[in-house]
């Protein structure tokens, strides 16, 4: 084979697997193929220390997101279900950071008493109607910064009602 061809192959080759392995690095990439085509927001930020990711998916039929659809895919790609929850509009009222509706997801954990540690913000609330929170273990696990105190529940379903929205957030690293 020609020397330049071999070459040629091996990039491509490498760029492959590189593109794949990606995926595996960023927990939450996986969602983005999830019913993509109802997808509004996807915001990520990764950094040398950790990352989060905060997504908002909207149908116009109802049940449209459907929670064993959404737990067997998140199984599928690592996330183990450890719980879910209920919540109203009137317990979610105070889930706000400096004004804003926010998923009180923080170093320490949910929140929904909100501890003010600014994280929230990178987290906004897209579903204001009544939700069921799905509470996922993740193969990432998040630091409180400065001491060595870790959790692996630190990834997040909500589905509204009427099976129309959807939201997902993740929090890792540091």
């Amino acid at each position: 084979m020609n020397p330049n061809r071999k070459t040629f192959f091996s990039l491509i080759i490498i760029t492959t697997l590189f593109l794949n392995s990606c995926n595996n690095l960023i927990p939450t990439a996986f969602w983005k193929n999830f019913e993509s085509n109802y997808i509004l927001e996807n915001i990520s930020g990764q950094g040398p220390y950790g990352g989060h990711r905060a997504m908002y998916w909207k149908a116009e039929t109802k049940k449209t997101f459907k929670s064993e659809k959404i737990i067997e895919f998140a199984e599928e790609n690592g996330w183990i279900l450890i719980g879910t929850e209920k919540f109203n509009l009137e317990k979610m009222k105070n889930w706000k950071e400096n004004g804003k509706y926010v998923f009180p997801l923080t170093s320490q954990g949910f929140k929904p008493e909100l501890m003010e540690d600014n994280i929230a913000e990178d987290f906004p609330r897209w579903i204001n109607s009544d939700i069921t929170v799905y509470k996922f273990k993740t193969n990432f696990v998040t630091i409180t910064p400065g001491t060595d105190n870790s959790i692996n529940e630190n990834g997040f379903v909500l589905i509204n009602n009427d099976g129309t929205e959807m939201s997902v957030y993740n929090l890792w690293g540091e």
